[in-house]
């Protein structure tokens, strides 16, 4: 057996009609937070049948780190898109195919995983 320790995660929640339509009401300066343009915020995934929002963790994050992922994906949501109701048991997590970072560890080796950063919060 072999630790992939090169694959990201995506923490992130399927995107419905009702918040396909509050995310285009979003404000001009709020789409920043969506956009893709930050590492730091979150981005849409789109798949053949459905997007999704989230954001994109590095391999790895502390397990003490989740629910601090969670609550920042649900703050930004309540910031861009106030009127689509988005609860942190929505949120799932995925291994995320084509965004790699480190190196595959045979499961014999001491693994030593650092923790990642999961970004800013958002408050209103």
């Amino acid at each position: 057996m072999k630790l992939d320790k090169t694959t990201s995660l995506f923490f992130g929640t399927k995107i419905d009609s009702k918040l396909r339509e509050a995310l285009s009401q979003a404000k001009p300066g709020d789409k920043k937070y969506f956009d893709g343009s930050s590492e730091e915020f979150l981005r849409i995934l789109e798949l053949p049948d459905e997007k999704w929002i989230g954001k994109i963790i590095k391999p790895g994050p502390v397990v003490t780190e989740v629910d601090d992922i969670q609550r920042n994906i649900v703050s930004i949501m309540r910031r861009v898109a106030p009127s689509a109701r988005v609860s942190a048991s929505g949120i799932r997590i995925f291994v995320l195919q084509g965004v790699t970072g480190m190196a595959v560890v045979d499961d014999e080796d001491d693994v030593e995983v650092e923790a990642g950063s999961s970004g800013p919060y958002i408050t209103m």
